[in-house]
């Protein structure tokens, strides 16, 4: 564990300002040694943190996590708030940090035109833009919690008797597991329609996604599904990939990531006979971008979309998105309006190549 301080050293080089840049400063490990020596003095001083704003304001508390857009300081005299980033003038804390893609613990030594200077256990320096950092929290809620669980389920159903009789399900479940620099999102679908021109269509998804975080904005991105869907013909279709992602920002807020990879894809049909190939299996390059965004007042708009590009035949593409908006009713109730849309460019003899569905239904979120 590392000492605590949180002076700006003039034993550091000073560093040109260069926005979203992060340098690295070598450090002797004896000079090292001097530099935390100093930080664990200033640690037996220096009690709290200090929060300076541009307009003058002096804030004593202590840090609870850097975000993209704003800080969220716990105060002595407030209690928990969030400030604009814009608004920092500097930020001390004796507390070491846990950086987006660096495992140890590191110190902050000074805060200095919207530049943090940092030292970790290897005892090198790092400078990185302020403005720039997604997420930094005190290591000691990083290791204290390490499990952040959240979810939502969304329902909605059709159901007529007496001259026309249908019954329609499509049931969501989500869940966003997050442990350390590791994402672990599932994902699981369920549609059944049934009436009496159609009987018992039925589609079931499962999808497991892996992202590890090595870097402040990378990660390298594992994807597998499977899916069952009558309407296309799909006995069972199995997807495994690996790639590299990009995280633009991941707040409560907003999100915005794309990645890229490629994939392996097998296909089974119920009826292999509409196909020319009973059961096939083909590599290809994939692409997928995912954005969230929370509105103020409580609506959170979605959009996501995946594609895949055969790499033996240019013929050969799907796609699949979703946009949708869900709006809080009663806390962790919502509404949900989304509208879903396939596109499968070689499909089964008497399929069509697009489907698309509007739903609108009610879940839960927490």
């Amino acid at each position: 564990m590392l000492s605590k301080g949180c002076f700006v050293l003039s034993a550091v080089p000073r560093v040109p300002d260069s926005p979203k840049v992060v340098h690295r400063l070598a450090m002797p490990r004896v000079l090292a040694g001097l530099v935390f020596a100093v930080l664990a003095m200033a640690a037996s001083v220096a009690g709290a943190g200090v929060l300076s704003l541009t307009n003058g304001d002096r804030i004593h508390g202590e840090l609870v996590v850097v975000e993209r857009d704003n800080v969220v300081w716990k105060s002595e005299t407030f209690g928990d708030i969030t400030v604009a980033k814009e608004k920092i003038l500097s930020l001390e804390t004796d507390k070491d940090l846990k950086i987006a893609g660096r495992d140890e613990p590191c110190a902050l030594a000074g805060h200095r035109r919207q530049q943090w200077e940092l030292y970790c256990d290897e005892g090198d320096g790092w400078v990185m833009d302020f403005p720039a950092i997604d997420r930094a929290e005190p290591y000691i809620n990083f290791v204290g919690n390490p499990i952040i669980f959240r979810g939502n389920v969304a329902a909605s159903g059709v159901f007529e008797e007496g001259n026309r009789e249908r019954e329609d399900w499509d049931i969501n479940v989500n869940f966003d597991i997050r442990n350390g620099d590791f994402h672990h999102l599932i994902g699981t679908q369920y549609q059944n329609q049934n009436s009496t021109e159609v009987s018992d269509l039925e589609k079931y998804r499962l999808s497991y996604d892996l992202r590890w975080i090595f870097a402040e904005k990378w990660f390298a991105a594992g994807n597998s599904s499977l899916l069952h869907e009558e309407a296309r013909n799909l006995d069972l279709s199995s997807t495994v990939g690996l790639g590299l992602g990009y995280l633009f920002f991941d707040t409560d807020k907003s999100a915005l990531s794309i990645q890229g990879g490629m994939n392996s894809l097998k296909e089974d049909y119920i009826d292999p006979s509409l196909n020319p190939d009973p059961s096939k299996r083909y590599g290809a390059g994939r692409a997928a971008w995912d954005f969230r965004y929370k509105f103020d007042l409580g609506p959170e708009v979605y959009y996501n979309q995946e594609l895949l590009q055969s790499l033996d035949r240019s013929e050969d593409f799907q796609s699949n998105a979703e946009i949708g908006v869900r709006t809080p009713l009663v806390k962790g109730i919502l509404m949900e309006v989304k509208y879903a849309w396939q596109y499968d460019n070689t499909p089964s003899l008497d399929r069509e190549k697009e489907d698309t569905k509007l739903t609108i239904g009610v879940g839960y979120s927490w």
